[in-house]
């Protein structure tokens, strides 16, 4: 009997042992699961099928490379769409922790006074690699009375115009050598659209019925854009006005802007809506186009891609000028949940990357925010865009879009009455009033 137990209780040591033992090398090969942090993000970023493929390629990649995040994506087809979104929760003190508003600027100003807003500049300023990821102008443009920066933007407003070189050749718009050359001047410009104008009369484009125009104008932000390129141009008086609100309308300079724009725009088609405007542009129909860098995409595969080309404005002084201009871009939720912030900003980090800002500036012709991102790259893989960049980004002038400047108020009366104050004295009268009585 002694010598069984004995033997009993020697199997059971065994089991103890075997079990431990096992305990201790499960343990060893088991992989901690990360403590996850998820995260509401609402986006509408670009209008085509393309841009959002290429945004929800950077998003599944992010989600990829940090397994203790989790993105929960409420999509939209429209910006205006999801920041509206956005705002209705603000409504009712709900906000989302990532919200990208892609141009939406009351957005920022609406969440900034509910107290909501993230405050991102002591998240830079501890981060040095951070620090310059952000453009400069991004700074300037963003950061509030109080000190604080609450958006930051993953891609630039730039903007100057786009021509069809082809057009400019056979109109005698050249330089020395033959080229196409872009006007220098708003002289030069005036008698470029004249020799266009008088060229189009003779020349049937082929893929429309009638005539070649100039140019087509609709679009209100564009004609707005147009309008300040215009006034800024005007020496100093003009670039200074084009900065920020002056303390009148009522000078000779804004009034020479103003009929100086009536030019150009007597010299152009009416077009129904922004979408007319390009594919007119697109099919060869005109032969200048008002509108940003990122119109590239829109141009490939069309019937005129070979000879589009980009131009800085013209400047009464010859010398050029764009628009290089940050909108309104990412707004994060001041939580309560620090390690919600903390990933938060790690996603901010992530799309300023330069990988990230390369892949954005290739796939969906975008302006980089970054300012260390490589523009000889782009233009060896994108041309079209990497031309058009550095021409931007080597302008004597740039300022800033008006949207960034001059207040909503301001924006709509222009919006609404330019054109008519185009026309005749008495409505630029009734416009200066107007603009005067919104300061």
């Amino acid at each position: 009997m002694g010598e069984r137990k004995g033997i009993y209780q020697g199997m059971l040591w065994r089991i103890l042992l075997l079990t431990a033992a096992a305990a201790v090398l499960t343990g060893c090969g088991r992989q901690e699961e990360p403590e996850v942090t998820e995260l509401t993000f609402i986006h509408g970023w670009g209008g085509t099928v393309k841009t959002h493929s290429t945004m929800q390629e950077i998003y599944r990649a992010f989600d990829e490379e940090n397994p203790d995040i989790v993105l929960n994506y409420q999509p939209s087809s429209d910006s205006y769409i999801a920041v509206e979104q956005a705002n209705n929760m603000l409504a009712i003190d709900k906000m989302p922790d990532i919200v990208s508003t892609n141009g939406q600027s009351y957005y920022v100003q609406n969440a900034v006074k509910r107290g909501m807003a993230l405050d991102l500049l002591p998240y830079i300023e501890a981060d040095e690699a951070f620090i310059r990821s952000i453009h400069p102008s991004v700074l300037e443009t963003w950061t509030e009375e109080n000190g604080g920066l609450y958006t930051v933007p993953d891609a630039l407003e730039v903007m100057g115009y786009w021509y069809n070189a082809g057009y400019f050749r056979e109109a005698g718009i050249v330089d020395e050598k033959g080229n196409a050359r872009p006007p220098q001047t708003w002289e030069e410009f005036r008698e470029a659209f004249a020799k266009l104008d008088a060229w189009g009369e003779d020349r049937v484009n082929e893929r429309s019925e009638g005539r070649v125009d100039t140019c087509a104008l609709e679009n209100v932000q564009v004609a707005e854009n147009l309008f300040l390129a215009v006034l800024a141009g005007k020496g100093a008086e003009g670039l200074q006005m084009a900065g920020a609100l002056p303390d009148t309308f009522d000078t000779p300079v804004f009034r020479d802007a103003v009929r100086e724009f009536s030019w150009i725009f007597s010299h152009s088609v009416s077009a129904e809506s922004l979408d007319d405007a390009r594919e007119y542009f697109r099919e060869g129909r005109t032969a200048v186009y008002f509108n940003g860098i990122w119109e590239c995409e829109e141009f490939k595969g069309c019937a005129a891609e070979a000879d589009i080309a980009y131009a800085n404005y013209p400047t009464e002084s010859g010398e050029s000028l764009s628009y290089i201009s940050p909108s309104s871009g990412y707004v994060l939720f001041d939580s309560y949940d620090e390690k919600k912030k903390e990933a938060s900003v790690r996603f901010l980090k992530y799309m300023l990357s330069e990988e990230v800002q390369l892949k954005l500036a290739l796939e969906t012709g975008q302006a980089p925010s970054n300012p260390n991102v490589d523009l000889a790259v782009i233009r060896e893989e994108y041309p079209l865009l990497g031309n058009a960049l550095e021409q931007a980004h080597a302008a004597d002038i740039q300022i800033k879009t008006i949207t960034s400047v001059w207040n909503s108020g301001i924006m709509e009366t222009i919006g609404a009455d330019i054109r008519r104050a185009c026309m005749e004295e008495e409505a630029l009268d009734s416009l200066i009033s107007a603009l005067d009585k919104g300061l």
